[in-house]
């Protein structure tokens, strides 16, 4: 069976999830900006220490030329754009590719190599790799590696004092092999941790839109009845002139024809307004507020079952305990949503039935959630519960499912763990503290 979620139709993770890569891509500008200022400063104590305290004699107009062009470059961005922006993936590595150059320009001039600041040729990779897309990442680190084989060879040595200690070229290669292997390594690692970072991120703002979303179909369930109930009074008075017309108004004429219909459409109104005003007693409809869904635990997943009814799966709830000590609790959104996921899941793969088995002692709840379908694949069935972790290539959605599944499961209390039946199909088991489970207050910690 697998557990990735067919995104309802309400939700289109897809748009949402373009919405988030859209929102928080690229850099903020004014995080680009201070760090460009920090190394114009950082560039300009150095020569000025370098050249007037150390008395090395350094090409004082072209390193100038570099440094006031950087600092002129960030005086115009600052002036053109406003600091809160965020720049594109494309705008942000310009920013950064201009970077690794003008740092190169300045190395040129300043030993290579040589030179111990050339370790800062990992901070514009290692800013792309937490922040941009792999292809700027891979552009940048590419321009990198490119301008640390220029300097190995290629720089104006630093001028020295005579007797000071010489680098040869077997350790110039040495440093050249140390930053290179460090740009790969620390561009890499960091594009994954900060991918994963991404993932989980737009994996929780789907969560909470989709529990949004929820808590406000709860609502307009709440405003529904209420309204129902206001409608009711005005209705019955309807009803009742309208059946006294009815009768006084000569049978056969054209007005008594009226008041008949007039009196089986208020009818046809007040069954609708009846139906909806049902609790959730009727196991078809819950009211919007969690503090008066107070079920017993079966009643709790017929529930949660009946929207999924409509197919041609079987639901079979069965419960193991004495019916008289049947845990009760508040039905919230989170449990709705979550346990929703998980049914919506089994019904989709499952062959035939799903079955819901229910235990309970003075501690413990469990739940059990089984399929006739295929069960889990092997290879990630210790990892589901990730975002965007699909346990069939090419069907089901973003893989979202059971992450948000397990995220709203937890928050109830509960843990989630899967497993595949011997004679197959698939089991998921929900275990409860029986305390929390039961808490009088379902907003309560």
């Amino acid at each position: 069976m697998n557990m990735v979620e067919k995104p309802p139709q309400t939700l289109s993770p897809n748009i949402e999830s373009d919405a988030i890569n859209l929102a928080a891509g690229g850099v903020r500008l004014k995080t680009l900006v201070y760090i460009r200022w920090l190394a114009v400063l950082g560039q300009a104590l150095t020569v000025i220490l370098v050249h007037l305290v150390f008395g090395y004699d350094l090409p004082l107009l072209p390193i100038a030329l570099l440094i006031g062009a950087s600092a002129i470059l960030n005086l115009l961005v600052g002036l053109n754009r406003k600091s809160s922006t965020r720049l594109p993936n494309r705008g942000a590595i310009l920013y950064l590719f201009y970077d690794i150059l003008q740092l190169a320009g300045l190395l040129y001039f300043t030993g290579g190599l040589t030179n111990p600041f050339s370790v800062l040729f990992l901070v514009p990779v290692t800013i792309s790799a937490t922040n941009l897309t792999r292809q700027g990442t891979f552009f940048l680190g590419l321009t990198t590696l490119a301008c640390l084989s220029v300097l190995a060879v290629f720089y104006e040595p630093l001028p020295l004092p005579s007797g000071s200690l010489y680098l040869s070229n077997t350790y110039i290669l040495a440093i050249w092999a140390a930053l290179v292997l460090g740009t790969i390594f620390l561009s890499g690692y960091a594009w994954m941790i900060a991918a994963d970072s991404r993932k989980m991120s737009d994996a929780l703002t789907i969560a909470r839109a989709e529990l949004a979303r929820e808590q406000q179909l709860s609502a307009v369930g709440g405003i529904a009845a209420a309204a129902a109930h206001e409608l009711g009074t005005p209705l019955n008075t309807i009803l009742l002139v309208s059946e006294e017309l009815k009768q006084a108004l000569p049978e056969g004429s054209d007005t008594a024809e009226d008041a008949a219909l007039l009196h089986d459409q208020a009818k046809k109104c007040a069954e609708v307004l009846a139906q909806l005003s049902r609790g959730p007693e009727t196991e078809r409809f819950i009211k919007g507020s969690e503090h008066h869904n107070f079920l017993a635990l079966d009643n709790l997943f017929s529930l949660v079952t009946e929207k999924y009814k409509d197919g041609d799966k079987e639901f079979v709830i069965q419960t193991h305990g004495k019916q008289a000590d049947i845990p009760r609790l508040f039905l919230t959104a989170e449990l709705r949503h979550g346990l929703g996921n998980l049914i919506s899941n089994a019904a989709e793969f499952a062959a035939l039935q799903v079955t819901i088995d229910l235990y309970w002692n003075d501690n413990l709840v469990r739940a059990e959630i089984c399929d006739d379908g295929p069960g889990f694949s092997e290879e990630i069935l210790d990892r589901l519960g990730e975002p965007y972790m699909s346990s069939r290539r090419g069907k089901g959605g973003m893989g979202l499912g059971v992450f948000i599944a397990d995220m709203l499961i937890r928050r109830s209390g509960g843990e989630l763990s899967f497993a595949n039946k011997e004679d197959g199909g698939a089991i998921v088991e929900i275990l409860w503290s029986r305390r929390q489970l039961e808490k009088s207050d379902p907003f309560s910690n």
